[in-house]
């Protein structure tokens, strides 16, 4: 009789690759959660930032319309990167007569109630000339007892002699 004992395979049971199956399950949820996590962060950031220059441009039309706003809240919708935004402008007076504080507000349109981004900027009141007609706009005019100068004109360089000629 042949006592040959049969020949054990060498492979893994269905325990351990159900072991190392749920160890990659766990892995992966991990690696998804973090891929979610940064896609949020991208798109908070993006919003943030489109929301800043909404305000920033605000300011700026501001001061590029000239005039000197009354003090008051005034809000309006714009859109930007395929986008609705609203913006709350909230002009308020300060110490100096002649300066505006401008606050802007910017947050989604469909979600109003939480802003994103907020911009701070002050506006002056654009000083009316009062030069006499005929005088040169941009300069100021001297005053020396009592009689208006033009200002100074610088001189233009010596000429002479003592100038060294290129040979």
């Amino acid at each position: 009789m042949n006592h040959e004992r049969p020949q054990r395979l060498h492979g893994f049971t269905l325990i351990e690759v159900m072991v190392a199956l749920a160890i990659v399950a766990f892995g992966l949820i991990a690696v998804f959660g973090q891929l979610n996590q940064s896609a949020t962060a991208v798109t908070r950031l993006r919003d943030r930032s489109f929301a800043h220059w909404v305000a920033m441009n605000r300011i700026v039309e501001l001061r590029l319309a000239g005039g000197f706003p009354a003090v008051g809240t005034r809000s309006d919708d714009v859109e930007m990167a395929n986008q609705r935004w609203h913006y709350q402008v909230k002009i308020s007076a300060t110490e100096d007569d002649r300066l505006r504080r401008v606050d802007v507000t910017v947050s989604p349109a469909d979600r109003q109630g939480r802003p994103l981004a907020t911009a701070v900027g002050f506006l002056t009141e654009t000083p009316q000339p009062t030069a006499p007609p005929g005088a040169a706009s941009g300069w100021p005019l001297l005053s020396i007892d009592g009689q208006s100068e033009a200002p100074p004109v610088a001189a233009p360089p010596p000429t002479g002699s003592n100038e060294a000629k290129p040979q």
